[in-house]
């Protein structure tokens, strides 16, 4: 990539023995061997897609490069990715009404929206099937059957699924009161479903053992640009002039790990929302951490963000 991660190009060993073949310096300029015209994927294709382009070309990775020739991520041959199956349980809470993506809503639930001619929830199962988690609990509400009936037990898609059926919406973390009676794992994952990223279940979980914390948020970098120039003053007078400064913040990215002492603090069939939880976590002493996320993420959560992915 160069200095504004426009993509440039890609260079692998088999570039190098062939260059040193042809009787190249190990001196020489990497921009002489550069591969500048490789198979690129776009961030919209999926992580099976990609697997089946690298199986037929016999690739071992692609680089995946957005609409603007950046360079957002890499696939890699499922031969090189970590092998470890994961006992512990994937959550994903998929109970919400989705009213900001009315009328698309008005009869099939958020999660079933369709990208790429299959639903939402059936990408996130997939991309947690490739990382190691095969056992998953779906949390279900408004038009739950339409899931229910689409997953079933998870057997046509290599996992196993179980469910959750809320009474009433209770918010993003409510129904994970349910949980501690399901399984014995010190960890569980949590996704909600309505993300698209390319997010690792397995490195999230391997971070939260190594922190040994109570709770893990994924979290990103986002950015808002105030359209004025700030005055900062002392009284009336000036102290500094900023012409449109950006201020920066962490964002939750809507995935956690979660251990039974944290999911001890809900109430069975009280709502509360993840973020709440969190914060009765940090108020009970218990340690919570973040985790950086730079993949791709998006929230589908208007109709704009469903477009964008789908156009």
């Amino acid at each position: 990539i160069d200095d504004e991660n426009k993509f440039v190009g890609i260079i692998t060993d088999s570039d190098i023995r062939k260059a040193l073949l042809t009787h190249k310096s190990l001196e020489g300029k990497a921009s002489s061997i550069i591969n500048t015209k490789p198979l690129i994927v776009t961030p919209d294709l999926s992580i099976v897609e990609a697997e089946r382009i690298m199986a037929l070309n016999n690739y071992l990775q692609i680089p995946i490069v957005n609409q603007n020739n950046e360079l957002v991520g890499l696939h890699v041959k499922e031969t090189f990715k970590h092998k470890q199956l994961h006992s512990e349980n994937l959550v994903i809470m998929a109970g919400g009404k989705g009213e900001r993506l009315l009328p698309l809503t008005k009869n099939l639930p958020k999660p079933m929206l369709p990208i790429q001619g299959k639903p939402i929830l059936e990408h996130i199962i997939e991309k947690a099937r490739l990382d190691g988690f095969i056992n998953i609990t779906i949390s279900v509400n408004y038009l739950a059957e339409k899931i229910t009936d689409y997953f079933s037990n998870g057997e046509k898609f290599g996992v196993n699924i179980n469910y959750i059926f809320e009474n009433a919406p209770l918010g993003t973390a409510g129904a994970l009161a349910e949980l501690p009676q399901i399984t014995e794992h010190q960890y569980t994952v949590i996704s909600n479903a309505d993300l698209w990223t390319a997010l690792s279940f397995h490195d999230l979980l391997e971070e939260a053992k190594k922190l040994r914390t109570h709770g893990l948020m994924a979290v990103r970098h986002h950015e808002i640009q105030n359209p004025f120039g700030v005055i900062n003053t002392s009284g009336n007078k000036i102290i500094s002039i900023e012409e449109k400064p950006i201020s920066r913040f962490c964002v939750n990215a809507g995935m956690y790990i979660v251990t039974n002492s944290l999911l001890s603090l809900l109430s069975p069939n009280k709502r509360c929302d993840m973020p709440e939880l969190f914060q009765r976590g940090l108020e009970c002493d218990l340690k919570m951490h973040t985790y950086m996320m730079k993949d791709e993420w998006v929230d589908i959560g208007r109709i704009a963000d469903y477009k964008s992915i789908i156009d």
